[in-house]
C-alpha cells in the first residue's frame, strides 16, 4: 500500500492508494487471478463487454479458459462477501462506428469494491510493470464517481484484507525483486535467461543489474 499526496485546489490532501506493483508474464498474472478465485464468494468478469454483448462471468478458472475473445487484461475481480455489486453502464457507439462496424455499443460493469490487475505491457520491447489495486473507502470518497450510497455497501475493511493477502503472496512467490518491486518466477526466469528485460521507468533493465536483489 502507498500513500500519495495530491494537489487539490490550493490545498494538499493524502489519499491512502491500494495499488501494489510488480512484474509478471502473463503466465504470472494466471496464478494472481488463481489467487483471488481462492476467496469464498469471488468472481472475475469483463469489466467491458464486447460488443452489443452482456459483460461475462466466471467462477473458476477453467470458465476463464473456455472462452472465446477473451483479453487478460480485460478481467477485474469481486467478491459477494464485498458488497456493492457491479452495476452495468451503457455506451453507445457514435454514428460513424455504429455504420461501420454494424455494431451499437458496449456494457461496462463499475463498482468501487472491484479489484483490479494492470496488463503487463511492452515499453521499448521491456516487460512494464504490472499493477493490482482497488479503491480505499478515503480515496473513492474523495476522487470516486461513485454515489455514497453505493460506497456505503462496501465492506472496506474485507476489500482492504483480500487485496493485502493477494498482494503478500505475490510479494512471497517472487525470487527476485528490481529495486523493491517484485518479480515473478517466471517473468525472474525468462529475465535470468535473457529472453526479457525489464522496464526501469525510462531505462532497460537486465539480468545481473545491481538495482535486482534475489
Amino acid at each position: 500500500m502507498q500513500r500519495k499526496i495530491l494537489q487539490k485546489g490550493s490545498y494538499l490532501i493524502k489519499i491512502e492508494d491500494m495499488t501494489y506493483t510488480f512484474f509478471g508474464t502473463d503466465n504470472d498474472h494466471v496464478e494472481v487471478y488463481r489467487w483471488l478465485l481462492d476467496f469464498p464468494g469471488m468472481k472475475l468478469f469483463e469489466d467491458y463487454s464486447r460488443p452489443d454483448q452482456p459483460c461475462r462471468w466466471f467462477s473458476t478458472w477453467a470458465e476463464v479458459e473456455n472462452s472465446s475473445e477473451l483479453k487478460l487484461w480485460n478481467l477485474a475481480a469481486w467478491s459477494e462477501d464485498i458488497g456493492a455489486r457491479p452495476r452495468a453502464n451503457r455506451i453507445d457507439f457514435n454514428e460513424n462506428t455504429q455504420r461501420k462496424f454494424n455494431e451499437r455499443g458496449r456494457t461496462v460493469l463499475q463498482s468501487p469494491a472491484i479489484i483490479k490487475l494492470g496488463r503487463n505491457n511492452d515499453q521499448n520491447g521491456c516487460l512494464a510493470n504490472s499493477p493490482i489495486s482497488c479503491w480505499t473507502e478515503r480515496g473513492a470518497r474523495q476522487r470516486s464517481i461513485y454515489p455514497n450510497e453505493f460506497l456505503d455497501e462496501v465492506n472496506w475493511a474485507k476489500l482492504r484484507s483480500m487485496i493485502g493477502k493477494v498482494q503478500r503472496q505475490i510479494a512471497k512467490s517472487a525470487p527476485a525483486k528490481m529495486r523493491s518491486y517484485a518479480i515473478m518466477p517466471e517473468a525472474y526466469e525468462q529475465l535470468r535467461a535473457g529472453r526479457i528485460k525489464l522496464w526501469n521507468w525510462g531505462q532497460e533493465c537486465v539480468s545481473g543489474s545491481p538495482l535486482i536483489s534475489v
